[in-house]
């Protein structure tokens, strides 16, 4: 248990939260305490899962008589610092999920992951902004600006965020639209997190009476050809059509499965929202690359989304590097050059995704997730196995070096390293507005985020 002397009103609320609320010495504390990259060791001085709103209000009030700060973190993603001094809220309880179809509109619970969600949506014709991880929390992920496979389609995820339902500092718990606080709601939409903890959303669904996705698998001598070919294709492609590749080198570590260790596996993922003539034009530029050794592109409804990239569902140690670039001939040769040298062989996983479309474009519901002028996003990824960091890093640095001038010193929200506040992602005047209305909703910086307003 905690110092009743050092948090008393927290202290308080352990009979009424009973297991759901714990504290440094419980035999749980590791596991309980842990975000889903497990690199990041994160210190809260408790974490709390609430199971109502007058629960979560309960803890706010005492986090304020014991001068500690809320941070939100549903599942795990996006964690970035160590919580010092904060109370780790859970919001898995916060489960609630409603589908209108007719009127092509969702409310979803702060709980709600989005496997559960594109459950729902099986048979609707149907489909929300969402990602690649079915383990992934909706909320958090439409909040910190979402880039989704029908991004090139209709814009961030957060582009399409209706609403939210949000507990302030000042103890109400209310719906927020644009008319109510239309800053609030365009701080919201990329930067959400640090205005007060978010119990729902709602947001568009957008129809999808035919889907067409899946993978495309290249022997691993193919990798720069391929890469050369998704960026030729995504220049003409509709914009109905998502494109993202990507090479993986399997290091041989008891983490990786025993079957694929050694091994380096090149892929092409789409998803299309319908089935064109363009976009199996564009598809077929691409299968023409290399040697295809799996194709399962085909028919798919909205829960097979999160199939496609065979992502980790479980929590794993990790280190990332990411950018908007422009993509080019001469660029894709010299990223992979430095990928496969001595340099860049602590890196894992190499990818890009094709952006364009609606994500270049203003949106009609406005959010400091605004248009991107960038053609595509660059991502590293290494395994966090003891004394990868400093290897990874210099990893990393090789290939933002092989970028040059292609590169931009941004990248997505949700893409951010760990302990890089807005000013990674969002244009330095407009973090300058988000935190104004920080400032003006959390007066007392109640609620923590996983970034800084920096």
């Amino acid at each position: 248990m905690t110092d009743p002397a050092a948090h008393p009103a927290l202290d308080s609320l352990a009979g009424r939260f009973g297991d759901r609320l714990a504290f440094p010495g419980d035999p749980r504390w590791d596991a309980l305490r842990s975000p889903w990259n497990l690199a990041i060791d994160q210190h809260p001085t408790a974490v709390a899962a609430p199971a109502d709103v007058e629960e979560l209000r309960a803890l706010l009030t005492a986090a304020r008589t014991d001068g500690l700060q809320l941070a939100a973190q549903p599942s795990g993603h996006g964690a970035s610092g160590t919580l010092d001094g904060a109370v780790l809220v859970r919001t898995a309880a916060f489960d609630r999920l409603e589908v209108d179809a007719d009127a092509r509109v969702a409310r979803i619970g702060a709980g709600v992951r989005t496997g559960g969600l594109l459950d729902a949506l099986a048979g609707t014709g149907l489909v929300a902004m969402t990602g690649s991880n079915p383990v992934v929390n909706f909320t958090a992920f439409t909040l910190g600006g979402g880039h989704s496979w029908f991004a090139r389609s209709y814009g961030f995820g957060s582009s399409s965020l209706r609403a939210v339902e949000l507990l302030t500092a000042d103890g109400r718990h209310r719906w927020l639209r644009d008319a109510d606080d239309p800053e609030l709601l365009w701080a919201l939409r990329g930067a959400g997190g640090a205005f007060g903890v978010v119990t729902a959303i709602e947001v568009d669904l957008h129809p999808a009476p035919v889907l067409t996705g899946g993978r495309i698998l290249f022997e691993a001598t193919d990798v720069a050809a391929v890469f050369r070919a998704t960026v030729a294709a995504g220049r003409t492609a509709p914009d109905t059509l998502a494109l993202h590749a990507g090479v993986v080198r399997i290091p041989d570590v008891p983490q990786a499965p025993a079957e694929l260790r050694g091994t380096t596996m090149v892929a092409v993922e789409a998803v299309e929202l319908g089935e064109t003539e363009a976009g199996r034009t564009a598809l077929d530029t691409i299968r023409a690359a290399g040697t295809v050794v799996l194709d399962s592109v085909g028919r798919i409804d909205a829960p097979a989304l999160t199939a496609i990239s065979d992502e980790p569902t479980d929590p794993s140690a990790g280190y990332g590097w990411s950018a908007l670039a422009d993509l080019d001939d001469a660029g894709i040769d010299r990223l992979v050059e430095a990928w496969q040298s001595p340099e860049g062989q602590p890196v894992m996983g190499l990818a890009f995704r094709v952006l364009g479309g609606a994500l270049a474009a203003p949106t009609a519901r406005p959010g400091i997730a605004g248009a991107v002028r960038e053609g595509h996003i660059v991502s590293g990824h290494a395994i966090g196995v003891p004394g990868a960091a400093e290897p990874a890093q210099q990893g990393f640095a090789a290939l933002d070096a092989a970028l040059g001038v292609a590169a931009s010193d941004r990248t997505f929200c949700t893409f951010l390293a760990p302990d890089v506040g807005y000013s990674g992602a969002y244009a330095e005047s407009d973090v300058a507005r988000a935190a104004r209305v920080k400032a003006t909703v959390d007066p007392e910086n109640r609620f923590r985020g996983n970034r800084d307003f920096v």
